[in-house]
């Protein structure tokens, strides 16, 4: 635990350090949270918006492998702001390539769940619930619990909220800091790590931090009896969302490549030292 605090600790340290990058980030974020947001109320009724629509569908993605790039490398050397940004501009591709096995299992599973939702006995129970309802007077049954909808549930959570994040988090930071050739040669590597315990209790902190307060910080109803201080409240608590969600993840990415970097260099020490070396005494 306390390496773990300590990749932490680290990671928010040397995030706030170098502010200028933070900045760019949080620029970054706020423009591809705006292409999001107008790409799903701009209407495809001319072709200008039509043609808007399908550049905000570019720009969002691109963005945020732009900001995933930034986040596996601001705490690696010593370079300015604007030229970790050249570099995550330049490369940020990479770690569209790397992600495109994830992309298709993903959708996989999609349609997987899909077909496993709409089974002919799912049917049957949806039909039985449209008939009409019976005269007779209705007796209040306890339902019992569909243990096969508990586990494909709790399957499919663990699958998009911890399997494939955890996996895409290493092979960015494998993309980013050691090039896409590298990262396919140890892909099995990076995988094995990535669901190590050290990795997942790392992710499972940073999970609070950017999924857990900001979701309570949206759902948080703070009534007030001005409709101007409510409004100004609702602001106040999405702004600290979108920064809890930023940073939180920013610093989970760091927290994650602080340690692959450490087992990394413990492992080439040891491969110099060789397997035959024996410290000398003091």
């Amino acid at each position: 635990m306390k390496k773990l605090i300590r990749s932490f600790t680290s990671a928010s340290r040397e995030l706030f350090r170098r502010w200028g990058a933070l900045l760019i980030i949080l620029v970054l974020y706020l423009v591809m949270l705006g292409a999001t947001y107008w790409f799903f109320v701009t209407r495809e009724t001319t072709v200008g918006q039509l043609v808007l629509s399908l550049l905000l569908a570019l720009v969002a993605p691109l963005l945020f492998l732009v900001i995933q790039t930034m986040s596996a490398r601001y705490n690696s050397g010593n370079q300015s702001a604007w030229g970790l940004l050249g570099g995550s501009l330049r490369d940020f591709w990479k770690l569209l390539v790397i992600s495109l096995p994830l992309i298709l299992v993903a959708i996989l599973a999609i349609y997987l769940f899909g077909k496993i939702e709409t089974t002919p006995a799912a049917a049957v129970k949806e039909a039985a619930r449209a008939l009409p309802a019976s005269p007779r007077p209705l007796v209040t049954k306890t339902q019992p619990i569909s243990w096969q909808s508990v586990a494909l549930a709790t399957f499919e959570y663990l699958l998009f909220l911890l399997v494939l994040p955890l996996a895409a988090i290493h092979l960015w930071i494998g993309a980013a800091r050691e090039g896409l050739k590298n990262t396919f040669r140890r892909l099995h590597h990076l995988l094995a790590r990535a669901f190590a315990p050290q990795s997942v209790v790392i992710y499972l902190i940073g999970f609070v931090v950017f999924a857990v307060i900001p979701y309570f910080l949206i759902v948080l109803k703070t009534p007030a009896g001005n409709a101007w201080l409510d409004v100004g409240l609702l602001l106040g608590r999405l702004l600290l969302a979108a920064l809890f969600s930023l940073i939180g993840w920013v610093v989970t990415v760091g927290a994650l490549a602080n340690r692959n970097e450490g087992i990394l260099s413990s492992q080439s020490s040891h491969s110099r030292e060789g397997p035959d070396h024996v410290p000398a005494e003091a």
